[in-house]
């Protein structure tokens, strides 16, 4: 054998190595991992970057000097959510329920009694739209700036009811200009 063809099979058996090596199934993670890792370096970063925007105090700052207007303390949001039962309509503000046999004054909601829904079904067994939209009327009166309402509905309550709830609660019925809450958001729960 001369040392051509001895050094012909060598690199034979080399090249035949190699290819054992690469078909033998692994797989380098090193560049997958370096991947990942970086992807959650990133969130991370980012996770902490918002929430130390959400700390800053974004007020107007106030003169130290006295000023002659009085200071208003702001009014707290309404809230406002609309939930449909078999039983009627049920109506809650900012944490509190309002009742049947409530009254609506600048000062807040007066209860004379603790019945629910707060809108009873009529006499012939349909939900009183009419009555609601009274009550709507009178909170918007004591919020106007406020434009989002939620409406929530049990399952068994039918599509054409909850449309027809969402009307009530957008259009005022007297002027059509004048819209009721024309942001009503389906709560939680709503098909």
């Amino acid at each position: 054998m001369t040392i051509q063809r001895l050094r012909f099979r060598m690199r034979k058996l080399r090249e035949h190595g190699e290819e054992l090596s690469e078909e033998s199934g692994e797989i380098n993670l090193v560049p997958y991992l370096d991947i990942i890792m970086n992807i959650i370096m990133f969130l991370l970063a980012t996770i902490t970057f918002q929430a130390s925007l959400a700390s800053i105090n974004i007020n107007v700052p106030t003169s130290s000097q006295v000023s002659s207007v009085p200071s208003t303390t702001p009014r707290p949001e309404l809230n406002l959510t609309v939930s449909i039962t078999e039983k009627g309509y049920t109506l809650a503000t900012s944490g509190a329920v309002l009742f049947r046999g409530f009254v609506l004054s600048a000062q807040g909601v007066q209860q004379t009694t603790t019945e629910l829904p707060t809108v009873p079904l009529a006499s012939d067994g349909k939900h009183d739209v009419a009555a609601l939209t009274q009550i709507l009327l009178q909170l918007k009166g004591l919020y106007p700036d406020e434009e989002r309402a939620i409406i929530t509905a049990t399952p068994q309550i039918p599509y054409e009811l909850l449309v027809g709830t969402m009307d009530a609660m957008r259009q005022s019925p007297g002027d059509a200009s004048k819209p009721l809450f024309p942001g009503v958001l389906l709560g939680a729960g709503v098909n």
